[in-house]
């Protein structure tokens, strides 16, 4: 049998570990400062290699981190044996942050006390994980819209029947009632009823994708200069409303009608959510995206976004909001078919709404429109 036997030295390999530039290895003595490091450091945290001998080794770690006590533990659990390798944010000379994979590592003799700590940068990774989980969330939500849609849809149409028939009868009662003013004055409640039932059942229909949309080629600042009388009525005196569109904005193709819906839906929110007292900023502008079901392709679509002053809108819910029936208003205040309907008119016309914060510091909705280009 052949012997193999390495003709390196433990020197070059030595050698071969601090020049290895993929990996930032650092060896640390029994308190935690740095005895020596490898090339990976000056190419992974920007030290150069004798710049961190002396230093603890918790300069490397984020504020956060070193206030939970991460870098201990990490460095007790080495010491221990039982140290498993972890992601983390790591924070590199110039006090950028990034996400490290880190392993410590016990090398102690009988000598001394030292432990080995080796990092990788996995920012690029951990970045492409993370859009990978927000488009399988999107992709799920997406989902479930659209089955909900499906469902309101058909719901919808068999009400809309339901309310033409009561619709027809109370009328036909009311012309022949007309002497009966008791009767008339019950009448006249039963077709206020109706009438809000149908204005329900026409959200519901453009949540579902059931209305059908007349698009107009349209320019949206003239929109919004039409309508801001109407729009200041809706917010009330308490309300100081602002419009702000930006020059020169391409031109949309959208139904004009559920248009102006759609913003008396989000400016009414914006009241509401304010009690009547505060701040609306509506914003018209140019952006650049894509759509998830356009794989990746960057287009133009003009923004339309409708924010305020109020309290904003908890991160926990932010996915729900567009949801039929979903509301964060007393029972009796709100149907919670508002911003489905936003949302059903947006998607509707080749676009998407979405939720954020506004710079107002309350909630902020977005409508975004493909621009005619």
């Amino acid at each position: 049998m052949r012997k193999m036997v390495s003709d390196r030295t433990d020197d070059a390999w030595l050698q071969d570990i601090r020049k290895l530039r993929s990996y930032a290895i650092v060896r640390l003595d029994g308190d935690g400062r740095v005895l020596g490091c490898n090339a990976g450091v000056e190419a992974i945290f920007g030290y150069a290699p004798d710049e961190l001998n002396g230093r603890h080794f918790s300069c490397l770690f984020s504020e956060s981190d070193i206030a939970r006590g991460v870098d201990q533990q990490a460095f007790v659990q080495a010491l221990a044996g039982d140290f498993e390798q972890i992601g983390l944010a790591m924070v590199r000379k110039d006090d950028s942050r990034f996400r490290a994979s880190l392993m410590l590592e016990d090398m102690s003799s009988d000598d001394a006390v030292s432990v080995m700590m080796v990092i990788r940068d996995i920012t690029g990774f951990f970045n492409t994980q993370k859009r990978v989980r927000e488009a399988q969330e999107l992709t799920l939500r997406g989902q479930r819209l659209d089955a909900v849609g499906k469902l309101t849809l058909g719901l919808s149409h068999d009400f809309n029947n339901l309310l033409s028939v009561i619709g027809n009868s109370l009328d036909m009662l009311a012309a022949r009632r007309t002497g009966d003013e008791a009767a008339r004055r019950i009448l006249d409640i039963a077709l206020r009823a109706v009438e809000r039932g149908t204005r329900l059942t026409r959200q519901m229909l453009a949540f579902g994708g059931g209305h059908a949309l007349v698009p107009q080629f349209s320019q949206v600042d003239g929109l919004l200069q039409t309508s801001q009388e109407l729009y200041e009525r809706v917010c009330g005196e308490g309300v100081a409303l602002e419009i702000r569109a930006d020059a020169g904005l391409p031109p949309i193709t959208v139904d004009v009608a559920q248009f102006e819906a759609a913003l008396l839906n989000l400016l009414s929110n914006s009241r509401d959510a304010m009690k009547g007292v505060g701040r609306v900023l509506v914003e018209a502008r140019t952006e650049m995206m894509a759509l998830p079901a356009m794989k990746g392709a960057d287009r133009p679509f003009v923004c339309i976004t409708v924010g305020d002053s109020g309290p904003g809108i908890d991160g926990d819910i932010r996915d729900n909001v567009f949801e039929p029936f979903f509301t964060t208003k007393a029972v009796g205040d709100g149907s919670g078919l508002g911003l489905s309907q936003v949302h059903g008119f947006a998607a509707q016309s080749g676009g998407v709404a979405t939720i954020g914060t506004s710079p107002l510091g309350g909630a902020a909705v977005s409508i975004y429109l493909p621009a005619v280009v």
